[in-house]
Protein backbone atom coordinates (compact mmCIF):
# COMPACT_ATOMS: atom_id res chain seq x y z
CA UNK A 1 0.00 0.00 0.00
CA UNK A 2 1.11 3.23 -0.98
CA UNK A 3 1.25 6.03 1.98
CA UNK A 4 0.80 9.57 1.25
CA UNK A 5 3.53 11.47 -0.57
CA UNK A 6 5.19 8.05 -1.24
CA UNK A 7 4.99 7.92 -5.32
CA UNK A 8 6.18 4.75 -7.18
CA UNK A 9 9.56 5.14 -9.09
CA UNK A 10 9.86 8.01 -11.71
CA UNK A 11 11.70 5.36 -14.07
CA UNK A 12 9.23 2.74 -13.02
CA UNK A 13 6.47 4.80 -14.23
CA UNK A 14 8.00 5.86 -17.38
CA UNK A 15 9.12 2.13 -18.31
CA UNK A 16 5.10 0.75 -17.80
CA UNK A 17 4.41 4.36 -19.83
CA UNK A 18 6.38 3.89 -22.40
CA UNK A 19 5.37 -0.13 -22.88
CA UNK A 20 1.41 0.35 -22.55
CA UNK A 21 2.27 2.93 -25.69
CA UNK A 22 4.29 0.75 -27.70
CA UNK A 23 2.38 -2.30 -26.51
CA UNK A 24 6.05 -4.14 -26.45
CA UNK A 25 8.66 -4.46 -23.98
CA UNK A 26 11.58 -4.81 -26.57
CA UNK A 27 10.61 -1.60 -28.71
CA UNK A 28 10.23 0.45 -25.42
CA UNK A 29 13.80 -0.64 -24.28
CA UNK A 30 14.75 0.73 -27.31
CA UNK A 31 12.91 3.71 -27.29
CA UNK A 32 14.46 4.48 -23.61
CA UNK A 33 17.94 3.08 -24.43
CA UNK A 34 17.72 0.25 -21.87
CA UNK A 35 17.72 -3.65 -22.32
CA UNK A 36 14.49 -5.25 -22.18
CA UNK A 37 14.94 -6.61 -19.02
CA UNK A 38 15.42 -3.25 -17.26
CA UNK A 39 11.93 -2.43 -18.80
CA UNK A 40 10.75 -5.60 -17.54
CA UNK A 41 11.94 -5.47 -13.66
CA UNK A 42 11.02 -1.98 -13.64
CA UNK A 43 7.50 -2.93 -14.76
CA UNK A 44 7.39 -5.26 -11.97
CA UNK A 45 8.50 -3.21 -9.59
CA UNK A 46 5.76 -0.84 -10.17
CA UNK A 47 3.07 -3.80 -9.95
CA UNK A 48 4.76 -4.78 -6.58
CA UNK A 49 4.72 -1.27 -5.08
CA UNK A 50 0.65 -0.82 -6.58
CA UNK A 51 0.00 -4.14 -5.67
CA UNK A 52 -1.77 -4.93 -9.24
CA UNK A 53 -1.24 -6.44 -12.60
CA UNK A 54 -0.59 -4.02 -15.33
CA UNK A 55 0.23 -6.35 -18.27
CA UNK A 56 -1.32 -9.65 -19.10
CA UNK A 57 2.05 -11.72 -20.30
CA UNK A 58 1.45 -14.00 -22.96
CA UNK A 59 3.74 -16.27 -25.70
CA UNK A 60 2.74 -14.02 -28.08
CA UNK A 61 3.34 -10.89 -25.88
CA UNK A 62 1.75 -8.45 -23.27
CA UNK A 63 -1.30 -6.36 -23.22
CA UNK A 64 -3.15 -4.13 -20.97
CA UNK A 65 -5.08 -5.20 -18.00
CA UNK A 66 -8.15 -3.29 -16.63
CA UNK A 67 -6.13 -1.61 -14.62
CA UNK A 68 -3.09 -0.79 -16.72
CA UNK A 69 -5.78 0.53 -19.34
CA UNK A 70 -7.00 2.62 -16.71
CA UNK A 71 -3.23 4.32 -15.50
CA UNK A 72 -1.50 4.57 -19.15
CA UNK A 73 -3.19 7.99 -20.54
CA UNK A 74 -2.98 9.90 -17.19
CA UNK A 75 0.81 9.11 -17.08
CA UNK A 76 0.93 9.97 -20.79
CA UNK A 77 -0.46 13.30 -20.13
CA UNK A 78 1.31 13.72 -16.58
CA UNK A 79 4.49 13.05 -19.02
CA UNK A 80 3.65 14.98 -21.51
CA UNK A 81 2.79 18.07 -19.37
CA UNK A 82 6.62 17.64 -17.30
CA UNK A 83 8.41 17.81 -21.16
CA UNK A 84 6.02 21.00 -21.49
CA UNK A 85 6.86 22.58 -18.10
CA UNK A 86 10.88 21.87 -18.62
CA UNK A 87 10.76 23.10 -22.55
CA UNK A 88 9.34 26.22 -21.11
CA UNK A 89 11.77 26.34 -18.54
CA UNK A 90 14.24 26.53 -20.86
CA UNK A 91 12.44 28.16 -23.87
CA UNK A 92 13.86 31.80 -24.69
CA UNK A 93 10.33 33.83 -23.94
CA UNK A 94 11.33 36.17 -26.85
CA UNK A 95 12.05 33.55 -29.38
CA UNK A 96 8.94 32.15 -31.45
CA UNK A 97 10.11 29.21 -33.84
CA UNK A 98 7.69 29.27 -36.87
CA UNK A 99 6.82 26.21 -39.58
CA UNK A 100 4.92 26.72 -42.49
CA UNK A 101 4.55 24.94 -46.21
CA UNK A 102 6.61 25.83 -48.84
CA UNK A 103 4.42 27.85 -51.37
CA UNK A 104 2.22 29.60 -48.93
CA UNK A 105 5.03 30.26 -46.50
CA UNK A 106 7.10 31.83 -48.74
CA UNK A 107 4.38 33.52 -50.70
CA UNK A 108 2.13 34.75 -48.08
CA UNK A 109 3.44 34.41 -44.92
CA UNK A 110 7.00 35.36 -44.74
CA UNK A 111 6.91 39.26 -46.49
CA UNK A 112 3.68 39.71 -43.49
CA UNK A 113 6.11 37.76 -41.15
CA UNK A 114 9.13 40.43 -41.87
CA UNK A 115 6.78 43.14 -41.33
CA UNK A 116 5.65 41.58 -38.01
CA UNK A 117 9.01 41.58 -37.07
CA UNK A 118 9.71 45.62 -37.58
CA UNK A 119 6.78 45.98 -35.33
CA UNK A 120 8.33 44.15 -32.83
CA UNK A 121 12.12 44.22 -33.09
CA UNK A 122 12.17 42.59 -29.48
CA UNK A 123 10.81 38.83 -30.49
CA UNK A 124 13.08 37.25 -32.82
CA UNK A 125 11.12 34.96 -34.92
CA UNK A 126 12.55 32.46 -37.18
CA UNK A 127 10.38 30.49 -40.05
CA UNK A 128 11.25 27.26 -40.96
CA UNK A 129 9.75 26.23 -44.15
CA UNK A 130 8.65 22.61 -44.17
CA UNK A 131 7.00 19.88 -45.65
CA UNK A 132 6.93 17.59 -42.81
CA UNK A 133 3.54 16.87 -40.40
CA UNK A 134 3.41 19.92 -37.97
CA UNK A 135 0.25 19.07 -36.08
CA UNK A 136 2.45 17.52 -33.16
CA UNK A 137 4.33 20.95 -33.02
CA UNK A 138 7.16 19.12 -33.03
CA UNK A 139 10.26 21.34 -32.23
CA UNK A 140 7.49 24.65 -33.00
CA UNK A 141 6.07 27.56 -30.94
CA UNK A 142 3.38 27.78 -34.01
CA UNK A 143 2.79 26.46 -37.47
CA UNK A 144 0.76 27.03 -40.40
CA UNK A 145 -1.61 24.11 -41.15
CA UNK A 146 -3.23 23.70 -44.37
CA UNK A 147 -6.84 21.53 -44.18
CA UNK A 148 -10.51 21.88 -44.25
CA UNK A 149 -10.52 22.70 -40.65
CA UNK A 150 -7.31 22.96 -37.97
CA UNK A 151 -6.53 19.66 -35.76
CA UNK A 152 -8.46 18.99 -32.97
CA UNK A 153 -7.01 20.02 -29.62
CA UNK A 154 -4.82 22.72 -30.91
CA UNK A 155 -6.04 26.82 -30.94
CA UNK A 156 -6.27 27.98 -34.77
CA UNK A 157 -6.20 31.21 -36.82
CA UNK A 158 -7.99 31.10 -40.15
CA UNK A 159 -5.32 32.75 -42.24
CA UNK A 160 -6.64 32.49 -46.01
CA UNK A 161 -9.36 30.05 -47.25
CA UNK A 162 -7.62 28.77 -50.21
CA UNK A 163 -9.61 30.62 -53.59
CA UNK A 164 -8.75 29.01 -57.16
CA UNK A 165 -8.50 31.21 -60.47
CA UNK A 166 -6.57 30.39 -63.42
CA UNK A 167 -3.47 32.33 -64.50
CA UNK A 168 -1.68 32.56 -67.60
CA UNK A 169 0.85 34.96 -69.04
CA UNK A 170 -0.81 38.10 -70.26
CA UNK A 171 0.08 38.14 -73.92
CA UNK A 172 -1.98 34.46 -74.08
CA UNK A 173 -4.87 36.13 -73.38
CA UNK A 174 -5.15 37.90 -76.79
CA UNK A 175 -3.35 35.83 -78.75
CA UNK A 176 -3.60 33.12 -81.61
CA UNK A 177 -5.72 31.01 -79.14
CA UNK A 178 -7.47 33.71 -77.07
CA UNK A 179 -8.50 32.91 -73.60
CA UNK A 180 -12.30 34.84 -73.81
CA UNK A 181 -14.64 32.31 -71.41
CA UNK A 182 -13.42 29.32 -69.67
CA UNK A 183 -14.34 26.91 -72.92
CA UNK A 184 -11.37 28.06 -74.49
CA UNK A 185 -9.06 26.39 -71.72
CA UNK A 186 -9.42 23.37 -73.88
CA UNK A 187 -6.69 24.50 -76.86
CA UNK A 188 -4.48 24.87 -73.85
CA UNK A 189 -2.14 23.00 -72.00
CA UNK A 190 -3.82 22.91 -67.79
CA UNK A 191 -0.67 23.44 -65.31
CA UNK A 192 -1.80 21.60 -62.03
CA UNK A 193 0.25 21.13 -58.91
CA UNK A 194 -1.00 17.86 -57.77
CA UNK A 195 -0.78 14.51 -59.65
CA UNK A 196 -4.54 14.08 -59.53
CA UNK A 197 -5.23 17.71 -60.90
CA UNK A 198 -7.61 17.70 -58.50
CA UNK A 199 -7.67 21.83 -58.70
CA UNK A 200 -8.27 22.31 -61.77
CA UNK A 201 -10.97 18.89 -61.50
CA UNK A 202 -12.85 21.29 -58.93
CA UNK A 203 -12.33 24.37 -60.90
CA UNK A 204 -13.73 23.45 -64.00
CA UNK A 205 -16.89 21.17 -62.21
CA UNK A 206 -17.74 24.35 -60.52
CA UNK A 207 -17.94 26.41 -63.90
CA UNK A 208 -19.97 23.51 -65.74
CA UNK A 209 -17.20 21.92 -68.06
CA UNK A 210 -15.89 18.87 -65.73
CA UNK A 211 -15.27 17.28 -69.44
CA UNK A 212 -13.10 19.62 -70.28
CA UNK A 213 -9.21 18.33 -70.35
CA UNK A 214 -7.49 20.83 -71.99
CA UNK A 215 -4.72 20.27 -75.24
CA UNK A 216 -1.75 18.93 -72.66
CA UNK A 217 -2.21 18.07 -69.07
CA UNK A 218 1.10 19.82 -67.10
CA UNK A 219 2.19 18.77 -63.18
CA UNK A 220 4.46 20.91 -61.48
CA UNK A 221 4.71 20.34 -58.06
CA UNK A 222 5.48 23.44 -56.76
CA UNK A 223 3.55 25.85 -56.99
CA UNK A 224 6.58 28.76 -57.61
CA UNK A 225 7.95 26.76 -60.89
CA UNK A 226 4.10 26.24 -62.22
CA UNK A 227 3.37 30.00 -62.35
CA UNK A 228 6.61 30.73 -64.12
CA UNK A 229 6.15 28.46 -66.73
CA UNK A 230 2.54 30.24 -67.60
CA UNK A 231 4.39 33.41 -66.82
CA UNK A 232 6.48 32.49 -69.79
CA UNK A 233 2.88 32.01 -72.18
CA UNK A 234 3.28 27.40 -71.95
CA UNK A 235 0.47 27.09 -70.28
CA UNK A 236 -2.55 28.04 -67.85
CA UNK A 237 -2.13 27.57 -64.04
CA UNK A 238 -4.55 26.94 -61.40
CA UNK A 239 -3.40 29.57 -58.18
CA UNK A 240 -4.39 30.83 -55.08
CA UNK A 241 -5.61 34.21 -54.82
CA UNK A 242 -3.87 35.12 -51.69
CA UNK A 243 -0.54 33.74 -53.62
CA UNK A 244 -0.89 35.51 -56.80
CA UNK A 245 -2.14 38.84 -56.63
CA UNK A 246 0.78 40.37 -56.16
CA UNK A 247 2.15 38.44 -59.86
CA UNK A 248 -1.04 39.94 -61.69
CA UNK A 249 -0.72 43.40 -60.03
CA UNK A 250 2.50 43.77 -61.05
CA UNK A 251 1.61 42.16 -65.00
CA UNK A 252 3.74 39.26 -64.90
CA UNK A 253 0.16 36.77 -64.74
CA UNK A 254 -3.16 37.72 -65.92
CA UNK A 255 -6.65 36.02 -64.76
CA UNK A 256 -7.82 35.82 -67.63
CA UNK A 257 -11.58 35.09 -65.95
CA UNK A 258 -12.71 36.65 -62.67
CA UNK A 259 -14.13 33.47 -61.56
CA UNK A 260 -12.47 32.41 -58.05
CA UNK A 261 -13.81 29.27 -56.87
CA UNK A 262 -13.16 27.81 -52.82
CA UNK A 263 -11.66 24.74 -52.64
CA UNK A 264 -12.83 24.16 -48.98
CA UNK A 265 -9.45 24.12 -47.64
CA UNK A 266 -7.57 26.80 -45.95
CA UNK A 267 -4.53 27.82 -44.21
CA UNK A 268 -4.59 27.94 -40.25
CA UNK A 269 -1.93 29.23 -37.65
CA UNK A 270 -2.12 26.94 -34.46
CA UNK A 271 -0.44 26.91 -31.46
CA UNK A 272 -0.60 24.55 -28.66
CA UNK A 273 -3.96 26.46 -25.83
CA UNK A 274 -1.68 26.17 -23.29
CA UNK A 275 1.10 28.60 -24.79
CA UNK A 276 -1.31 30.74 -26.00
CA UNK A 277 -0.77 33.40 -23.46
CA UNK A 278 2.86 33.68 -24.42
CA UNK A 279 3.48 37.67 -25.00
CA UNK A 280 5.12 36.35 -27.99
CA UNK A 281 2.34 33.87 -29.39
CA UNK A 282 -0.33 36.77 -28.29
CA UNK A 283 1.57 39.30 -30.59
CA UNK A 284 1.92 37.31 -33.37
CA UNK A 285 -1.86 36.32 -32.92
CA UNK A 286 -2.82 39.55 -32.70
CA UNK A 287 -0.79 40.84 -35.71
CA UNK A 288 -1.71 37.74 -38.21
CA UNK A 289 -5.43 38.56 -37.60
CA UNK A 290 -5.09 41.80 -39.24
CA UNK A 291 -3.39 40.41 -41.86
CA UNK A 292 -6.13 37.49 -42.12
CA UNK A 293 -8.76 40.28 -42.60
CA UNK A 294 -7.33 42.10 -45.61
CA UNK A 295 -6.42 38.92 -47.38
CA UNK A 296 -10.41 37.64 -47.07
CA UNK A 297 -10.97 41.36 -48.87
CA UNK A 298 -8.38 40.95 -50.91
CA UNK A 299 -9.59 41.61 -54.47
CA UNK A 300 -7.22 41.05 -57.71
CA UNK A 301 -6.18 44.30 -59.16
CA UNK A 302 -4.95 44.39 -62.93
CA UNK A 303 -1.86 45.83 -62.93
CA UNK A 304 -1.33 50.01 -63.55
CA UNK A 305 -0.79 51.40 -66.53
CA UNK A 306 2.06 53.82 -66.90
Amino acid sequence: MIGRGNLPSLNALRAFQVAGELHNFSRAAEALGVTQGAISRQIRLLEGQLGIELFHRGATGVTLTLEGEKLLPVLTNCFQRMAEATAALRDDPWRLSIGAPPSFGMRWFMPRLARFQAENPRIDARLTITTDDITELSGFDVAVYYGATPPQGLQALKLAGERLIPVTAPRLIDGDRPLKSPADLARHTLIDTTEDRRYWRHWLQVVGLDKLTGEKAQVIAILDMALRIAEQGMGVAIGDVCMIADDIALGRLAAPFPVEVPSGQSYWLVTRPEAADRPKLRSLFRFMEKEARMTAALKLRPPTLT
